[in-house]
């Protein structure tokens, strides 16, 4: 009997009752608004990434202080944006103050040494993430990426072996980007390195070389390098179902929680 008023006294309950109580056992979960949608922020941020490519060709190739303050300010922003973490707050703080500093000094006429910095740095960071990968004992990475893509099933051996040699290639080839890109800002005249510390190079290169090659051509051959080893894998893989490489990077996008799984556990 008492049993049957019980659960005729739960049927009965009425809908604010035992809020607080069920409430209390709720995860809290905590929302951030986003103030832009995500489209618009990739095309915002895509618009800056070319505004700052021009600019420093601009400044490399005709010695423009005003060219070499802008991209520095463009390069500050790109920055800003791509800090995260929990105390992303104070990073940007820090990074604001000392980036005002440097555009101020760019405005001056100061040596445009941060615009020489990218097209090393970042082939540098890149090669070195694929590079560090082909240890022994570590999963190289495109196999880790090929490995996340497939699962849960386990990718046939002849992709595998495919994944490493393309890390071998992505690794050979940023490698030697970063080292020409050095000897490029070593020996740009005016303005590089040696000549900044007095020296006159012995093999002294043009402005317009360094402007080309690095500023742009850097990034075309990494891009260049996506289209390439998309058509040797077709070409490798003749039963390859992604024929369209915009179709591979929606199926990509859709299996992102396991490739991004794959990378951390690797």
């Amino acid at each position: 009997m008492f049993r049957a008023a019980a659960a005729d006294g739960n049927r009965h309950r009425l809908p604010g009752e035992g809020y607080d109580q069920r409430r209390s056992k709720m995860p809290v979960t905590s929302h951030v608004p986003s103030f832009m949608p995500a489209a618009v922020r990739t095309c915002l941020i895509l618009a800056l990434t070319v505004g700052y490519f021009v600019a420093s060709h601009i400044a490399v190739l005709h010695h423009s202080t005003a060219a070499a303050a802008v991209a520095v300010a463009v390069l500050l922003v790109l920055t800003l944006a791509s800090i995260r973490g929990p105390h992303r707050a104070l990073w940007r703080v820090i990074a604001a103050g000392v980036g005002a500093g440097i555009v101020i000094l760019m405005a001056r006429g100061a040596p445009p040494i941060p615009l020489m910095l990218p097209p090393v740095l970042i082939p540098a960071a890149i090669a070195w993430t694929f590079g560090r990968t082909l240890i022994r004992g570590r999963t190289p990475l495109v196999e880790r990426v090929a490995r996340g893509f497939h699962a849960p099933a386990v990718p046939a051996d002849n992709i595998l072996r495919y994944a490493r040699r393309v890390t071998w290639a992505w690794t050979l080839l940023l490698g030697g980007v970063t080292l020409v890109n050095a000897v490029l800002i070593t020996c740009l005249e005016p303005g590089g390195l040696l000549a900044l510390a007095g020296h006159s190079p012995r093999w002294p290169v043009a402005p317009a070389v360094f402007a080309w090659f690095s500023n742009t051509g850097t990034y075309l051959l990494i891009g260049a390098m996506f289209v390439i080893e998309f058509a040797v894998r077709v070409w490798r893989f003749p039963d390859y179902r992604f024929r369209n490489p915009l179709h591979f990077v929606r199926e990509a996008r859709a299996r992102m929680p396991s490739i991004m799984a794959a990378l951390r556990h690797g």
